[in-house]
């Protein structure tokens, strides 16, 4: 039997690759367009419907959903460490808390990231390489906690129309804003993304996320995920020009996923980032 196990969900927007490689268990987020159920290990079919003029909703996972992942997992692992979306944007977090109320005989920690997107991934990542090396539960615990506060992220929206769609603002204002080539920045901040910054076009907006994390991060070594919505050719563009000015660790591209998409839209582009230091 193997020692500890790290679960997440799909919303904290981690490559597959690395979720390979850390042997990570991911319980999926489930994305709906009326009865039909997508699946989200391919994104093309949920941005299909984004581009054609639907916009799909998505879900907690059931509890259900959890207590499969956690019975099958206890039989290979004595502890298993949950760590999922921000508790303030989505019933995940609960879902998992009521599967493991279900299994009381295992052992079960369930963490609320108190973040979103790869800002929950990367506390994800750090609990995968310290459970791999061999950490005690508690340590494991103490770091996840301990990250919480060194995350951010900051996301350029190209237009406003998925925001209209999704009720987080007016028509009206959506029309206005796109007459005046208004494009939004939101933030990552305290469990939730909220409205940070208005500039006048969207290469401005580009420029001022990297501006704005140079003041926050300094010279501080980070490790840095490039994030966007179904346009992974910018990102690379947009990669390319954030390697010039952050001391890193690692650095990488990564999908935003439905959870945001849904109100941004395809398009949206910006970094997520944890300090090191």
């Amino acid at each position: 039997m193997g020692n500890i196990k790290i679960v997440t969900d799909s919303a904290s927007s981690i490559p597959q690759y690395l979720i390979d490689k850390l042997d990570i268990a991911v319980v999926d987020i489930p994305v709906h367009r009326g009865e039909e159920r997508i699946p989200t290990d391919t994104l093309d079919r949920f941005y299909e419907l984004l581009e054609n003029n639907t916009v799909p909703t998505t879900s907690a996972p059931p509890p259900g959903d959890f207590y499969q992942v956690y019975k099958e997992l206890s039989q290979k692992y004595r502890t298993i460490i949950s760590i999922h979306i921000s508790g303030k944007v989505s019933g995940t977090y609960q879902s998992a808390v009521l599967a493991r109320e279900m299994l009381p005989e295992e052992d079960i920690v369930v963490i609320d990231s108190e973040n979103i997107s790869m800002a929950t991934g990367f506390l994800v990542l750090a609990a995968a390489r310290a459970a791999a090396s061999g950490q005690l539960k508690e340590d494991i615990i103490k770091l996840v906690e301990q990250l919480k506060t060194k995350v951010g992220g900051l996301v350029a929206i190209p237009t406003l129309k998925f925001l209209a769609k999704s009720g987080r603002i007016s028509h009206a204002k959506a029309l206005m804003g796109n007459i005046l080539s208004v494009k939004p920045i939101l933030i990552i901040n305290a469990g939730e993304v909220k409205f940070f910054e208005k500039t006048r076009s969207f290469e401005q907006a580009l420029k001022k996320i990297i501006e704005t994390v140079k003041e926050r991060v300094g010279t501080a070594k980070v490790n840095i995920a490039v994030m966007h919505t179904n346009t992974k050719e910018k990102a690379t563009e947009y990669m390319e020009y954030v390697q010039k000015h952050f001391n890193y660790d690692e650095l990488f591209i990564a999908d935003l996923g439905p959870g945001l998409a849904v109100h941004g839209g395809p398009g949206m582009l910006g970094i997520v980032w944890i300090s090191k230091d």
